[in-house]
């Protein structure tokens, strides 16, 4: 059963990069998908602590070129198999993770194609939960984790306060990343939110940082907009 949350339980800050209103992600500025793939492995090494293996999943998008969708889909049919999913919009396959090279191969041999709505015709994605780590301790912060905010859910889909994750996407066309992120709040804030810029390709938002408090009766929490810790000169 989840803990419920009372007035002692710690405060966080999160990053949401970015909100779907937003975009859903920010890029990763590479136009090769293996060179989006080293900067994404850069910042999860230097950053994060996986909490899971991660999840990965080839993409083809309907609505391509009909030469370059039939390379990509015998491709990913000889390296991955039968799709595990299908749609109108497009399918989809499992990639293990000893064959994330494998995939990254198959996006250059396709080339830098798009779809009729200007999306990468194929693209790899990675999903994982991850903690970050304590720049001055190389740890994970110990306090920041599901159990320390009683699991409190923060929407639908399935994010929990103190538990960070990241999607990235790296594409034919281009690449991005979503992340989710959870820092103390308290002062290891700021050194902690320049240790991710430090290793991040992109600049984070000044719009998308929340400070969560419990609410007064302790059973939940609630969050209010809080400046950048990145202004933070102190």
């Amino acid at each position: 059963m989840a803990r419920t949350p009372d007035i002692t339980s710690p405060h966080v800050v999160t990053y949401d990069g970015l909100p779907a209103a937003a975009g859903g992600a920010h890029s990763l500025r590479a136009k090769r998908p293996d060179e989006a793939f080293q900067r994404l492995q850069s910042f999860v090494g230097a950053c994060t602590e996986p909490v899971s293996p991660a999840a990965w999943a080839f993409e083809i998008s309907a609505g391509g070129p009909p030469a370059p969708t039939a390379r990509a889909v015998a491709l990913a049919t000889e390296c991955f198999g039968g799709p595990r999913y299908r749609a109108q919009t497009h399918t989809e396959w499992n990639v293990p993770p000893e064959f994330v090279s494998h995939a990254l191969e198959a996006l250059i041999d396709v080339g830098p194609e798009v779809t009729t709505h200007g999306r990468s015709l194929a693209a790899l994605t990675c999903s994982t939960p991850v903690r970050l780590v304590d720049p001055d301790t190389g740890a994970p912060y110990p306090d920041i984790t599901p159990d320390a905010f009683g699991h409190f859910a923060v929407d639908g889909y399935g994010r929990r306060l103190g538990a960070s994750g990241l999607r990235a996407t790296l594409g034919t066309a281009a690449s991005s990343l979503s992340v989710w992120l959870n820092l103390p709040a308290d002062e290891r804030l700021s050194p902690g939110a320049r240790h991710l810029q430090g290793h991040l390709p992109f600049r984070l938002s000044a719009k998308h940082w929340r400070l969560w408090r419990p609410t007064r009766s302790g059973d939940a929490y609630r969050a209010t907009k809080t400046p950048s810790p990145l202004h933070d000169r102190v």
